[in-house]
């Protein structure tokens, strides 16, 4: 049973996605872990959330069976994404928060917006995994380059910087323009996590954009600390309003 009682968002007879919790099976993950600009991280991140380290991730995901738990009907969809996570903090919270986000799809994209606040627009996204085990990877949107990733697997070992729970800034603008009808923080954690293969090795990453428009290359990456790859499930389920600024 769901606890909605009325569709869970609009429109009315199709909505553009459904109540979770959402299953992911078999997705697969390119990380590239760096260092970057303290002064270019800050710039990005939300003011309400507090710097922790000049540590990102920057990702490309392929998603390629994604179940609604509670509308089985609909069959599994698929979607590949991408981005940059990195590490802040908030009311006593270490973690991580989502600064860029891109995916391939419509409702993946407003299901991340409207329900966690996560910043994702819609791109192109690509993903190619080669007999070797290496990987291409790479994300583009309104025709300019974001993201640009490569992988070799090797043997090393390198420390992951900790970028979970995810703290969103999630923030919706009144109709009227007269402030906000949502302005909140959003802690958000995944369940079910079963890792079926993983490995690391050697990543380079290279981060574009424009000044007007997806300035990731602000953030000024400095040095790569290793990569990984996974092939893994989680469970999607929802978030908390870890504040409401709005009641604050």
């Amino acid at each position: 049973m769901t606890r909605f009682d009325r569709p869970f968002t609009v429109p009315d007879r199709t909505p553009l996605f459904k109540a979770l919790p959402r299953h992911y099976v078999g997705y697969r993950k390119l990380s590239v872990f760096c260092e970057a600009s303290p002064e270019g991280i800050r710039k990005a991140l939300p003011a309400d959330l507090d710097y922790v380290s000049n540590q990102i991730e920057v990702f490309v995901m392929d998603c390629p069976e994604v179940h609604d738990m509670d509308n089985r009907a609909m069959g599994p969809r698929a979607y590949l994404e991408g981005g940059v996570v990195v590490q802040a903090a908030f009311g006593g919270v270490t973690g991580g928060h989502v600064l860029y986000e891109y995916v391939t799809t419509d409702d993946s994209m407003a299901g991340g917006r409207e329900v966690w606040g996560y910043p994702k627009k819609l791109g192109a996204v690509t993903y190619d995994e080669a007999a070797d085990g290496s990987i291409t990877a790479s994300v583009s949107r309104l025709g300019h380059s974001l993201i640009k990733l490569n992988y070799r697997p090797g043997e090393t070992f390198f420390e992951k910087p900790s970028l979970h729970p995810r703290l969103q800034v999630k923030r919706i603008p009144r109709a009227d323009g007269e402030g906000f009808d949502v302005d909140q923080i959003i802690l958000n954690e995944l369940t079910g996590a079963k890792v079926f293969s993983h490995s690391r090795g050697a990543g380079s990453v290279l981060l574009g954009g424009r000044n007007e428009m997806d300035p990731l290359m602000e953030l000024g990456v400095t040095r790569v600390i290793g990569a990984e790859h996974v092939v893994a499930e989680f469970n999607l389920g929802y978030g908390r309003v870890f504040h409401d600024k709005l009641k604050a």
